[in-house]
């Protein structure tokens, strides 16, 4: 099977035939360029009629650019479009009132009611019996590592952090200005690994959880609901809802779940993490790294005022 990994995207088959192309399927072509994810949702003749042509000319530009038909043009689209592409995102039809600036007519209103859909949706699927397993995993283990690309190294920076207050030897992959193999070579059967891989993803999320398994660590991979090709290969995986009502996928849901864990983790391990808390705070006083109490200190009344 073709997918869109291997196969040349919508764009880069219209810009290779875009000068060659008789006006009335140059029309079509225009329109794709600028939102190539419409020929997922709408049908051949919709997509004509916005164009101002016809559908024996959108057929014969389809076969033009190497596909089949429309249908095999329109499945690759909607893979694209599952894959998280802002481009395929973006249509040229609005599903909602605009008000007079331009902006949908309920923002915040669609906003919260698609977050709270994400909350719900991602939150509701993680098995309780799942989540114990990999909290106990991780409270448990000689080594936590936490590995994420793109936008994913944002998540899986703030779960090492967090991570790193409830328990030791918890570490981000890769390190800065570092290859991965001096890391992934000391990760062993008592280890952990935890892959933030939100759509868009890179190969080595993949490449990374597979050799993780293979040298007995157990994976949990954070990741959402298009990932097929590195599930395989992780222990416990949590899939987030990441759709939002703009082109950019929202990640509330994704930072909720990984509350959750440490949360759990915190809990687990209450003495232990009670223990590391205290020890923390302490060296924090000691080299004055928090402003919180300097900045009370000159609010609050003393005793002889």
């Amino acid at each position: 099977m073709t997918t869109i990994q291997d196969a040349q995207p919508l764009e880069a088959r219209i810009h290779v035939h875009y000068d060659a192309l008789p006006p009335a399927e140059k029309r079509l072509g225009d329109l794709l360029l600028s939102f190539p994810g419409d020929i997922a949702t709408y049908s051949a003749g919709e997509l004509a009629e916005a164009a101002g042509t016809s559908r024996a000319a959108a057929s014969r530009f389809f076969q033009r650019l190497g596909y089949k038909d429309f249908n095999e043009a329109r499945q690759q689209a909607r893979e694209t479009k599952r894959w998280g592409s802002p481009v395929y995102l973006s249509s040229a039809t609005s599903s909602g009132v605009k008000s007079g600036d331009g902006m949908p007519s309920q923002p915040i209103a669609d906003h919260l009611s698609q977050e709270i859909h994400n909350l719900t949706g991602t939150l509701e699927a993680i098995r309780p019996d799942r989540l114990r397993d990999a909290v106990d995993a991780i409270a448990h283990a000689r080594r936590v590592h936490v590995a994420g690309f793109r936008n994913s190294h944002m998540l899986a920076s703030y779960l090492q952090r967090q991570l790193q207050i409830v328990r030791p030897d918890v570490a981000l992959l890769p390190k800065s200005g570092q290859t991965l193999a001096e890391d992934l070579v000391d990760i062993g059967e008592q280890d952990v690994l935890i892959m933030v891989g939100m759509r868009r993803r890179v190969g080595m999320v993949s490449r990374i959880l597979e050799i993780a398994r293979q040298q007995g660590a157990r994976t949990l991979l954070l990741t959402d609901p298009s990932a097929t090709e590195s599930t395989r290969d992780a222990t416990w995986t949590f899939a987030c809802q990441v759709r939002s009502e703009s082109l950019f996928d929202s990640y509330s849901a994704t930072m909720s779940v990984i509350n959750l864990l440490f949360t759990s983790l915190f809990h687990h391990e209450l003495h232990q993490g009670q223990e590391r808390l205290r020890r923390i705070e302490t060296l924090h006083d000691e080299l004055d790294e928090l402003d919180a109490f300097s900045w009370l200190s000159q609010r609050v009344p003393s005793a002889k005022s």
